[in-house]
């Protein structure tokens, strides 16, 4: 009782003791993960309440990653992880709509897309991503691995092939659903369809005169800040962003070598001639660094500038053939002889004794035929009539063999490597020149001293402009070219700077007016940035890729008003225009669903509108469009000669403005306005 007493008195101090304990044990987790305590966690983009986890994001990523490899194409990291970041985010907000909708696909249904009578799409899929012969045997593959002996290995990697493939034709099942259920909300009626043939079934003929908006010197018309944010307010919707976007400024200073390094490297190159010509082989330059030498035994020279040496040159001679840019390429001839360079023949791989196979080419040599021999069972493989170029180093340890073997005659020779091989030559070509060449690059690289002035002269820039302001308005001055861009969380890649990703988390961190340190993260390239502003909602009409677009659309208003007042009744005919205007006359054929007119340009809503609704040989204008000012008469209309069609115009209203274009947008239609929180810096925008 005693001791219960005790505790009893001290609880208040224990709980204090415990708590202060977990509170340092949350704590010490929270700066050791650095994305656990109220972060993101594993968390690396949350859309709709739906979280994509960075473990399943990552092994998306390496799956694409293998696929960009196997196919030998190379993609910035930065603009790859966007890119499956994007698609994750459609495949939650997809796999919402489905869910709302109590769409599923049923295992009788997967099973008959994948097994089925209709399997053939995923038959070709499955051969051309493994070069299995169909589903159903990579499914029996998959699941009966003993069956086909397969390691455990090669089991498991099928298998899990196998799931994938189930888990991708079972979205493009539920796909095929929503698309179908989609689909059946929008269908043009009797009304749309009607409305789509009559504004293509004529055709009007005009002939018109036109002013282009240049031919007023920008100079001449005056554009106010209020008239630029009165546009930019009326089309403001225009300039709506998703998640917070920055506008920013950055200098990017290639590292190249200077003129110094030129010469450096014209003199290191020259003293490579002569001592490649001084010593024998290509001994002379072994210890010379940045010369790569590659030493080829040929007898057809496939590029031009090393044929023409080779024909030309005595052995030992050396010479530069090829100077471009900041690469050299010098050839030195080591050996020029006539040699057989090819031959055909005959060939069988064949496994057994050495008296089997004697036996073998004593029947071949006796009356058996290639085609009786390739079927015995010590013959693992068999080609006939193969051409091989004795002059390519894989068969070095042969050549002499198929030189002076007898034509016509199998034989089998005593040291073979890989196995027992059959040979007959049918033909030899006869001896070409063989030449033996090296041939040795050498590219000129920026020197330290190079790079250290470069980097210096851009800290010395940073230091004299510390504001987004100064930064960009001194560049050129200084001979930098300040490179405007808009960055968001979501932008994988800065202008065209390939692995920019580091650039773009600091900017995104940082403050507005801002100047970055020099970010040397690629070796060809030094880049600044800065940031000149933080957009939240909408880009304003004071950003600088914005504004003078809008200043843009107002000086053209005001030009279409100065040249319309200039013109209006200065002429009965489009030709009388034409004169006054000091423009030639032109013709166009124009229907009112048309999105271009040759010669006049595109999206001319207005100019379309007024052509079908004018009468022939009435004069109309002059007329605003997005270019200048335009006069026309209509000339003659042509009607179609077909009638309409309700399924006919329907379909094509279906494909322009109906589901057709509602689903090539489907994205977009998903999303709406609902909230992505992306957190793809947090894991990835880290200055290595």
């Amino acid at each position: 009782m005693a001791t219960l007493e005790k505790i009893r008195s001290k609880s208040v101090f224990l709980l204090v003791i415990i708590g202060l304990a977990l509170l340092a044990f949350i704590i010490g987790d929270f700066f050791t993960s650095g994305r656990t305590l109220f972060g993101t966690g594993t968390t690396i983009a949350k859309v709709d309440g739906h979280s994509i986890d960075i473990n399943e994001f990552q092994r998306r990523v390496e799956l694409v990653n293998q696929q960009y490899q196997q196919s030998g194409q190379k993609v910035d990291q930065a603009v790859l992880q966007q890119q499956v970041l994007d698609q994750m985010i459609v495949e939650a907000l997809f796999k919402g709509e489905v869910d709302k909708l109590g769409l599923t696909v049923t295992p009788a249904e997967l099973t008959e897309a994948m097994l089925g009578s209709q399997s053939q799409f995923v038959d070709q899929m499955v051969q051309s991503q493994t070069g299995i012969e169909s589903a159903r045997v990579a499914n029996d593959m998959a699941f009966n691995p003993a069956k086909y002996g397969l390691q455990p290995e090669q089991a498991e990697q099928i298998k899990e092939y196998w799931i994938n493939l189930e888990q991708q034709i079972e979205e493009q099942l539920l796909q095929a659903k929503f698309a179908n259920l989609f689909s059946g909300a929008i269908v043009a009626n009797k009304l749309d369809a009607k409305a789509i043939y009559d504004e293509n079934a004529t055709t009007s003929n005009i002939v018109y005169a036109k002013k282009p908006y240049t031919a007023i010197p920008d100079d001449q018309v005056e554009v106010s800040d209020a008239e630029i944010k009165a546009e930019y307010d009326r089309t403001r919707n225009r300039y709506r962003i998703n998640e917070e976007t920055r506008s920013v400024n950055y200098i990017a200073v290639n590292i190249a070598p200077s003129t110094e390094d030129r010469a450096a490297a014209g003199k290191a190159v020259e003293e490579a001639v002569t001592a490649l010509r001084q010593n024998d082989g290509t001994k002379g330059i072994a210890d010379l660094q940045g010369f790569i030498t590659d030493r080829q035994t040929m007898s057809v020279i496939r590029d031009n500038l090393l044929k023409k040496f080779a024909d030309s040159a005595a052995v030992n001679d050396v010479k530069v053939i090829n100077s471009v840019g900041d690469n050299y390429t010098i050839a030195k001839l080591l050996g020029k002889k006539a040699e057989v360079d090819s031959v055909n023949i005959d060939f069988l791989a064949v496994q057994g004794s050495r008296a089997q196979v004697d036996s073998l080419v004593n029947a071949l040599n006796n009356g058996t035929t290639w085609e009786q021999a390739s079927t015995s069972p010590l013959v693992s493989q068999a080609q006939d009539s193969t051409w091989l170029s004795l002059v390519d180093a894989n068969y070095a340890s042969i050549k002499d063999l198929l030189t002076n073997a007898n034509v016509g005659t199998y034989f089998a020779p005593d040291t073979l490597d890989q196995g027992g091989r059959i040979f007959r030559v049918r033909a030899r070509r006869q001896p070409v020149p063989v030449y033996d060449l090296a041939v040795v690059t050498y590219t000129v690289e920026p020197s330290t001293n190079t790079i250290n002035k470069l980097t210096e002269d851009l800290q010395e820039y940073i230091d004299k402009n510390k504001n987004a302001a100064d930064f960009a308005a001194n560049a050129a001055a200084a001979n930098y070219m300040a490179m405007p861009a808009q960055i968001s969380i979501s932008t994988p890649v800065l202008g065209r700077l390939e692995d920019s990703r580091s650039i773009i988390a600091w900017a995104m961190n940082a403050k507005k007016g801002q100047v970055s340190p020099i970010f040397d993260d690629n070796s060809d390239r030094l880049v600044v940035v800065a940031v000149n502003d933080i957009y939240k909602d909408y880009i304003p009409y004071t950003d600088s890729q914005v504004n003078p677009m809008l200043t843009s659309q107002v000086r053209n208003d005001k030009k279409a008003e100065k040249l319309i007042e200039q013109y209006k009744g200065k002429a009965k005919d489009v030709a009388g225009y034409a004169q006054v205007m000091d423009v030639a006359v032109d013709t166009a054929a124009v229907t009112f669903g048309q999105f271009f007119i040759p010669g006049i340009g595109a999206a001319e809503s207005e100019l379309t509108a007024r052509v079908a609704n004018a009468k022939p040989g009435q004069l109309v204008g002059p007329v605003k469009t997005n270019s200048g000012v335009v006069v026309f008469s209509v000339t003659g209309v042509d009607a179609s000669e077909r009638p309409f069609n309700q399924d006919e115009a329907a379909n094509q209203y279906n494909q322009t403005r109906g589901i057709s274009p509602l689903m090539r947008n489907l994205n977009g239609v998903l999303l709406g306005n609902k909230k992505v929180t992306n957190n793809i810096l947090k894991f990835y925008g880290n200055r290595e």
